[in-house]
C-alpha cells in the first residue's frame, strides 16, 4: 500500500487540533480539501480514523494508534522544514574558509562586514593555509570555501572556481632604492640588472608571472609568497618588486615607493574562490559568494 505521506500529514493536524478549521489555517488550506483528504486516507486504510460530534473532532481507537504512529514522525519532518526554512533564509547556517592573510584582506574582510550586517546570525570561521590542502578539505566537505590566487587548476567536477575581482600588479621599488641604483628601464630585460623581489615558486601568482613575462625576467633575487612581505623588503630598500598595487598605494601617494613606468610591466591578476558546485553549496556561501563579487 503506497499512501501519500501528505494525507498523513492533514491527518495529524485534524487530530491534535481536533477542529478541522485550526488544521486548515495550520497547513493553509481550505476546510473542504482537508475533509477530502481525510476521506481519501480513510478509503485507503479501510477504516474510520474520526468521528464528528458537536464539540469537535474525536479519534477512532485505529484513529488514535494511527495518531501514535504518526505524531513522532509528522514532528520531525516539521522540525527539518523548520530548521531548512532557517538555513534557505540565512537565520542559521554557517561558513568555513580557508584563506592567505594577504587574500582576506583583499577580498574577504569587506564582503563580511557588510554581509554579517545583513546576516548577523551566520556564523563564519576563518583560518589560514595552503590552497592544495584547503581544496582537499573542500572535496571533502570540511570546510565550505576557499580564496586563491587564479588561476588554480581545477582538480575535483563537484568544485567550481568563481573569479571575484581583478587586482593590478606593478614593478614597485623605494625612492632611496632607485635614486642609490641609478634605476634605468626602457624595457622588461633591463629588470634583469637590478635585485628582484618575485613571486614565490609553485604559487599561483608566479604561475601569472612567468606566463606573462616568459624567460625575460630571470634575475630571482628573493622569492616572497606574501605580499606585506613584498613590501617590507621593498621599504628596506632591497630590490624591485612584482606587487599588487593596492599594497603600496599609499607610498606611490606619498612618493615613498616609484612603480616601473612600463606598460608591458603592469599585469591584472585574478583573485577567486573555490566552493562546491551551486547545487551542493550551501545558502550561506553563495550569498557570501554574491557580496565578493560585489567588490
Amino acid at each position: 500500500m503506497s499512501i501519500n505521506l501528505e494525507y498523513y500529514k492533514v491527518f495529524y493536524y485534524v487530530a491534535k487540533n481536533k477542529k478541522i478549521s485550526l488544521a486548515a489555517d495550520k497547513l493553509f488550506v481550505s476546510q473542504p480539501a482537508i475533509t477530502q483528504t481525510i476521506q481519501k486516507l480513510e478509503e485507503q486504510l479501510g477504516t474510520t480514523l474520526l468521528a464528528r460530534t458537536k464539540s469537535g473532532i474525536e479519534l477512532t481507537e485505529t484513529g488514535k494508534m494511527l495518531y501514535n504512529f504518526t505524531a513522532q514522525s509528522i514532528e520531525i519532518l516539521d522540525n527539518i522544514e523548520y530548521k531548512f526554512n532557517k538555513y534557505e533564509n540565512l537565520e542559521e547556517g554557517i561558513i568555513r574558509i580557508r584563506t592567505g592573510s594577504n587574500l582576506a584582506k583583499l577580498l574577504l574582510y569587506d564582503a563580511i562586514e557588510n554581509f554579517s550586517k545583513d546576516y548577523p546570525n551566520i556564523q563564519i570561521e576563518i583560518a589560514t593555509g595552503s590552497p592544495n590542502v584547503a581544496v582537499e578539505l573542500l572535496h571533502t566537505g570540511e570546510i565550505d570555501m576557499v580564496l586563491t590566487y587564479l588561476p588554480y587548476e581545477k582538480k575535483y567536477n563537484n568544485l567550481m572556481i568563481t573569479e571575484c575581482t581583478k587586482k593590478e600588479y606593478i614593478f614597485a621599488m623605494s625612492k632611496d632604492y632607485c635614486e642609490s641604483n641609478n634605476v634605468n628601464v626602457n624595457k622588461l630585460e633591463d629588470l634583469n640588472n637590478y635585485s628582484l623581489i618575485l613571486p614565490k615558486r609553485t604559487s599561483a601568482i608566479r604561475g601569472m608571472f612567468d606566463e606573462k613575462f616568459g624567460n625575460k625576467i630571470t634575475n630571482f633575487h628573493y622569492e616572497i609568497a606574501q605580499e606585506q612581505m613584498k613590501k617590507e623588503f621593498i621599504m628596506r630598500d632591497m630590490g624591485i618588486g612584482f606587487i599588487i598595487k593596492d599594497e603600496v598605494k599609499k607610498e606611490l601617494k606619498e612618493g615613498k615607493v616609484i612603480a616601473i613606468d612600463l606598460k608591458e610591466a603592469r599585469v591584472d591578476g585574478a583573485i577567486g574562490a573555490i566552493t562546491f558546485n551551486k547545487d551542493f553549496a550551501t545558502f550561506a556561501t553563495k550569498k557570501l559568494l554574491e557580496y565578493m563579487n560585489n567588490r
